[in-house]
């Protein structure tokens, strides 16, 4: 008997030690008939300590959360899931709440500018690439012209990471989703950029303008420092070569095989690169003219080279000076304790093909609905004015207003470039709190209604 008492204990034991094991890793079984444990998705038993929800909450946590729950939220993407907001402390009055929860919607908001800035600084690494290696010499014998390769030839490269989405086909919207973990959670942005003609670059814009050009994948064979375009000019322009003592054989063997890789825009690099198609073509050729020179070819060869196309075989069409792009507009979707949309706008120009984007202010607006689970729903519209920026054009200081009509709520907010920022409470036009977020993130809030 007492050795099956034994047995039973140590079969209890390495069960209760089994389930430890897979609580602490979180190891959940197939799905099926059986329960769930706690720990897993779909769980219908609680922790000791959770909330109504049925979302563990343990410690110190246990004490503050009024609510911590996982939800998913429907966006144009699809159904994501997301974790709700942080938990909100029981003991908090209803302004500082208000507060807090005006500082958290900037602090996701910075992280959405912040993705899109960095997104658009890099069109200014496409740029002017030059190996320094020795020229090749031109042979001459036999009285044959040997024309030159392309001798290291200036070409646009690629460098740094482009964003996947500046360079898929645009969305019929021309709103570009910022990928899934870029931004805060709760947070489905997308931005659109527009030409100095105010016009947004979408996919029936470019139809419309029928534009033709030399896509990033030929331009670089696919990858951030690939040089397919070089190459291929270089394999166009061969020695011993008699045609390219004519302006005719130019533009046979070299410019229209390159023309002939146009394909029609789609993407908004596609945009970025007609836009600047001039650039490319004006630096590629006066390369291969100052080399050409370099060399002491005969004139024939030269007159030969100037007569020739030397336009319109990177793009179809020249652009103007209204088709840079110049701003960028962002529409970040939240979702969750505090649901709405903000849109912002801001300067945004790539005049020079390989220099960094020239940054200008950046307004918006914007109306959003915090729920809290105590006080009910406050429904705030915004004002966002940014107006200082850091050297990499990320915004670093302005000045935001959340107006709530309903409840008589103005939360008027100074954002430092030292990060630090501070937050003036309003209830029916006498300033009841201040919040004060030092540049290390302590947060101290002083009630004025005491």
């Amino acid at each position: 008997m007492k050795s099956l008492v034994r047995l039973i204990g140590a079969v209890v034991l390495v069960g209760v030690l089994a389930l430890g094991v897979m609580a602490r890793i979180e190891l959940c079984p197939p799905q099926g008939p059986w329960p769930q444990p706690p720990w897993c998705a779909g769980s219908s038993i609680n922790w000791p300590f959770s909330d109504s929800s049925g979302v563990s909450i343990s410690g110190d946590d246990a004490q503050s959360a009024a609510e911590d729950s996982s939800q998913t939220a429907d966006t144009d993407e699809g159904t994501v899931e997301m974790e709700e907001d942080a938990p909100i402390d029981s003991g908090m009055s209803e302004n500082e709440r208000l507060a807090w929860v005006a500082i958290g919607l900037v602090e996701d908001l910075s992280t959405v500018n912040t993705y899109f800035n960095d997104a658009g600084s890099s069109f200014g690494n496409i740029q002017v690439y030059s190996p320094e290696t020795d020229l090749l010499q031109v042979r001459k014998g036999a009285g044959m012209l040997f024309a030159p390769p392309l001798l290291e030839t200036l070409l646009p490269q690629g460098s740094g990471e482009i964003p996947s989405g500046f360079l898929d086909p645009l969305p019929m919207s021309g709103y570009i989703p910022a990928p899934e973990g870029a931004c805060a959670v709760g947070a489905s942005p997308s931005a659109s950029f527009l030409n100095k003609k105010e016009e947004k670059i979408t996919p029936d814009l470019m139809s419309d303008k029928n534009i033709q050009v030399i896509g990033f994948d030929e331009l670089t064979g696919g990858t951030i420092q690939g040089r397919k375009l070089e190459e291929t000019i270089r394999s166009l322009i061969k020695p011993g070569d008699m045609d390219l003592a004519t302006a005719e054989g130019w533009n046979n063997k070299v410019w229209n095989q390159l023309a002939v890789k146009q394909t029609s825009a789609d993407s908004l690099m596609d945009y970025y690169l007609w836009s600047v198609s001039d650039q490319i073509e004006a630096e590629v050729v006066g390369e291969i003219a100052a080399t050409l020179n370099s060399m002491g070819l005969p004139s024939q060869v030269m007159n030969a080279f100037q007569a020739s196309r030397t336009s319109g075989w990177y793009a179809n069409q020249t652009p103007g000076e209204l088709d840079l792009i110049s701003a960028m507009e962002i529409e970040a979707v939240f979702s969750g304790r505090t649901e709405g949309t903000i849109y912002e706008k801001r300067d945004f120009s790539l005049p020079v093909l390989g220099e960094m984007p020239v940054f200008g202010p950046m307004t918006g607006e914007g109306s959003v609905v915090y729920h809290d689970p105590d006080y009910g729903d406050y429904p705030f519209d915004l004002e966002l004015d940014w107006n200082k920026w850091d050297e990499l054009g990320r915004v670093t200081a302005g000045e935001l207003l959340f107006t709530d009509h309903e409840h008589g709520a103005v939360i008027k907010m100074t954002v430092n470039e030292d990060n630090s920022r501070v937050a003036h409470v309003h209830r029916d036009g006498v300033e009841v709190g201040i919040v004060n977020v030092t540049s290390s993130g302590e947060i101290i809030y002083q009630d004025l209604t005491e």
